[in-house]
């Protein structure tokens, strides 16, 4: 958290300083993501194709700086004694070069809808509460942008922690879970397969 006791959008720093500090976060202990540096909506690649990629860290990197540079990615950064200790993406729906998975979610795609998309919270802060202040703060974001709607997409709590890429079970609920957008307000909205499609009116 910022000092003055807010969330800073990551839109305000320049496309280096923003990536760096989720870089930093990213290599501390979440290893599994650090290849991602939340353009996976943005990138019109397969995943199959990022996979394939000998240098997707430093790729993904570049392409996120770019984006960010360009005012054209959103987020947000939570601090604690000046260091970054939480990440959350969150963007108008709409926004998304690849919206992928979300795509079963969307019955009409002209629909003005902000979506919550991950978290990333370091492991000395999990449980502190820093997530739902997040979640909260992407919705006062998403209301400032106009939009009506907060829609979230929390995995499933009855799936299998089995997975292909090996990730923990405390690093697989990166798009929140369904307990914390239902206690902040949240509806469920869609039952799907592998996930919860979840809506707040703002």
């Amino acid at each position: 958290m910022a000092r003055d006791g807010r969330f800073r959008d990551s839109r305000s720093r320049t496309g280096t300083q923003a990536s760096r500090r989720l870089s930093s976060l990213l290599r501390r202990d979440n290893p599994w993501w650090g290849g991602c540096y939340c353009g996976f909506y943005d990138d019109p690649r397969t995943e199959d194709e990022i996979n394939a990629s000998h240098d997707k860290r430093s790729e993904n990197r570049a392409a996120r700086e770019k984006i960010i540079k360009k005012g054209k990615a959103s987020g947000l950064l939570a601090y604690a004694g000046g260091k970054v200790i939480a990440w959350c993406n969150v963007a108008p729906r709409g926004s998304y070069v690849n919206p992928r998975y979300l795509k079963q979610a969307i019955v009409d795609p002209d629909e003005r809808v902000g979506s919550i998309t991950c978290f990333v919270v370091s492991s000395e802060q999990r449980k502190s509460g820093v997530a739902p202040k997040l979640l909260q703060s992407a919705c006062d974001l998403i209301k400032k942008w106009g939009l009506p709607v907060a829609e979230g997409y929390p995995r499933n709590p009855e799936l299998s922690m089995e997975n292909p890429y090996k990730i923990p079970q405390d690093n697989l609920s990166f798009r929140g879970s369904l307990n914390m957008f239902l206690q902040s307000g949240f509806r469920a909205h869609m039952k799907l397969e592998r996930f919860t499609v979840v809506r707040k009116m703002l």
